[in-house]
């Protein structure tokens, strides 16, 4: 049986990136880097883009099995220990798209250290059990489902060039305290791209509910605290296939004679027939440039708005077979 994948691309708009709060080089407030293509490039975590994609099903009255609780800035639980998991599943979005480990100690074997501590600690000597040839050790449990989605981290578009901005902290000044500092910023593009397994996914209708929070997602905060960046996408390549690799990750590059950003290695892979045209669907500004004009001339499906790019992939993966076709009911808003 065939499994099927859905990779994908996500390229925002350009915007000041900033980091108000969190890590700092002495007064200095800072931006996480990556080398790329040998020069230097800020970053946003995979982590922090889960984490927003996560929240969004919360915002949207999705059940999820791990709230946000912004006001006490906590995580709560609904079933932590994942007690009614099942081989078909719960009804938790996020515990069936971004999986889950729980490993839980054998309950006898700790019985038995604490036995074994409690008489050393008592008579000074070993205890019989620690004194006998190995015995078996009682097994632990653990309760586990890998992660169908997976996401990588985003890399600005272009290199870091040292942007500083010259602060002073707000308020009444404080004697020995410093109230002058720096921050980082980076005016760029972010881009990231994930992959997800849709034959994993065990409530399939989970998957349109997914490709929505990409389409749409709220603050992307983590290690950068909320600065207000629209990590939405401003273009997105998606891909529809059975292939076990994406060949579309970080897609987009950086032109620095144009000042705008090029598709030259995904097109590339189009021509040579590496990546299947027909895999493909293609939406948001880069339609309109003469790059997406090209994709078109080879087959790809190339739309204006990323909206009807996403409806497309939904379309496509509807058509895989009729434990798909689920993920159509909660599209409406894309049409």
């Amino acid at each position: 049986m065939a499994t099927h994948y859905l990779y994908g691309t996500i390229l925002t708009g350009e915007a000041v990136a900033a980091n108000n709060r969190g890590d700092n080089i002495g007064n200095t407030t800072t931006l996480q880097k990556v080398f790329h293509q040998d020069d230097l490039h800020t970053s946003v975590s995979a982590e922090s883009i889960r984490f927003a994609i996560r929240y969004r099903f919360q915002l949207e009255g999705l059940n999820v099995n791990r709230e946000y609780d912004a006001g006490a800035g906590k995580l709560l639980y609904a079933d932590e220990k994942r007690t009614n998991w099942t081989a078909n599943g719960n009804d938790c979005i996020d515990d069936d798209l971004m999986g889950f480990m729980d490993a839980a100690a054998a309950q006898k074997e700790s019985e038995d250290e604490a036995t074994d501590a409690a008489t050393e600690l008592a008579t000074g000597e070993q205890a019989p059990a620690a004194k006998s040839a190995k015995k078996p050790k009682a097994k632990g449990v653990t309760t586990k489902r890998p992660s169908p989605l997976a996401i990588g981290r985003a890399v600005s578009l272009r290199p870091y060039r040292g942007e500083l901005s010259f602060n002073a902290v707000s308020g009444e000044k404080v004697k020995g305290k410093l109230s002058l500092y720096n921050a980082e910023m980076h005016t760029t593009e972010y881009q990231y791209s994930f992959g997800l397994n849709l034959s994993d996914v065990v409530a399939k209708q989970n998957i349109g509910h997914l490709i929505d929070a990409v389409v749409d997602p709220p603050q992307v905060a983590g290690n950068h605290a909320r600065f207000a960046y629209d990590f939405s996408p401003a273009s997105i390549v998606l891909r529809v296939t059975n292939a076990h690799s994406s060949k579309i990750q970080n897609c987009f590059e950086h032109d620095e004679d144009a000042r705008t950003f090029t598709v030259a290695r995904l097109i590339k892979r189009v021509e040579s027939g590496d990546v299947p045209a027909n895999e493909l669907i293609i939406g948001g500004e880069i339609a309109e440039t003469e790059e997406g004009a090209r994709l078109r001339e080879l087959g790809v499906p190339v739309f204006e708005g990323v909206n009807a790019a996403a409806m497309e992939a939904r379309k496509r993966i509807a058509e895989q077979g009729d434990e798909f076709k689920s993920i159509m009911a909660n599209g409406e808003r894309q049409k």
